[in-house]
């Protein structure tokens, strides 16, 4: 091989425009799979080191719906309790008229 082959420019394999394309095509392919392992390669870092999600198809979604739910029932037993004329507690077990609950207070 002499030096005029040696040289990239000039090479014979170059030259050929067929295995120019199949050249390209391969060297394309090939950072394509090295992306593809790179970015595995990330994903197993973050996750083993405790970023992102621990396991495949795991979502945050429930723990979001849990919370908004929580929310929902306090406002909702707020409103009801500032609505609400009389308290559970308040109400008699029994229906009592006005001279009822004076004599019963009275005699106490």
């Amino acid at each position: 091989m002499d030096e005029e082959d040696r040289r990239i420019e000039t090479h014979p394999d170059l030259m050929n425009p067929d295995w120019q394309k199949h050249a390209e095509r391969d060297a394309w392919l090939g950072a394509k799979k090295e992306l593809k392992k790179k970015r595995r390669k990330q994903q197993k870092a973050a996750a083993a080191s405790g970023g992102g999600y621990s396991a495949p198809g795991t979502s945050r979604w429930p723990g979001i719906a849990a919370l908004v739910g929580l929310i929902v029932l306090v406002v909702a037993a707020v409103t009801v309790n500032a609505v609400q004329e009389r308290g559970v507690n308040e109400t008699p077990w029994f229906p009592l008229d006005e001279s009822q609950i004076t004599r019963l207070v009275t005699d106490a």
